[in-house]
C-alpha cells in the first residue's frame, strides 16, 4: 500500500527539515540541494515549493513554476531524503504534484528536465505518462506531460 503523501507549503517550521534532507553521493549530480531550491523560490515568484510530508514527517522537496521563457508549467525539484526512498514515497508525491498541477488554470501540459544518467527518475517519470520530447536544455533531457 502507498503511503499517504501530502505536500505541505514550507513554512519557518519545516524550513530546516527540508534543509536538512539529501540524497546519496550517487544521486548529488541529479537535483539541486533544498537550500539552494529554497534560496530560488524566495528570488522567484513563479515558484511554488512544498514540503512532502508523510504523517506530519517531513521526507522530501518538491517545487513546481511557471517558467516565462515558455510559458509552461515544470516541475523543477522532486527529491526524497535518501533514507526514506523506495519506498513510494517519490511517485505519491509526483501523484500528487500532477494532480495539483493539473487543477491550475492554463496549464494543458507539465514538463520538467532530467539527467540522462539518471535512469530512477526517468523510469518513475515515465510510469506516471512523461514523454521524451526529444530536446535537451541545461544538459537534460525534457520529458513532457500533456494532461
Amino acid at each position: 500500500m502507498s503511503p499517504v503523501v501530502r505536500l505541505e507549503p514550507v513554512t519557518p517550521a519545516n524550513r530546516a527539515q527540508l534543509v536538512a534532507l539529501s540524497v546519496a553521493a550517487q544521486q548529488r549530480d541529479f537535483v539541486a540541494t533544498n537550500a539552494e531550491s529554497l534560496r530560488e523560490a524566495e528570488g522567484n515568484p513563479a515558484c511554488f515549493p512544498f514540503a512532502i510530508t508523510v504523517d506530519g514527517s517531513v521526507l522530501g522537496f518538491a517545487m513546481y513554476a511557471l517558467d516565462p521563457d515558455d510559458g509552461n508549467y515544470w516541475i523543477y525539484r522532486l527529491m526524497v531524503d535518501q533514507r526514506h526512498q523506495h519506498r513510494g514515497i517519490g511517485r505519491a508525491a509526483l501523484a500528487e504534484l500532477i494532480a495539483l498541477m493539473s487543477a491550475l488554470l492554463n496549464c494543458p501540459r507539465i514538463v520538467l528536465g532530467v539527467e540522462p544518467t539518471n535512469t530512477s527518475a526517468r523510469a518513475l517519470y515515465t510510469s506516471a505518462g512523461f514523454v521524451a520530447t526529444g530536446e535537451t536544455i541545461g544538459g537534460e533531457d525534457v520529458m513532457c506531460l500533456t494532461l
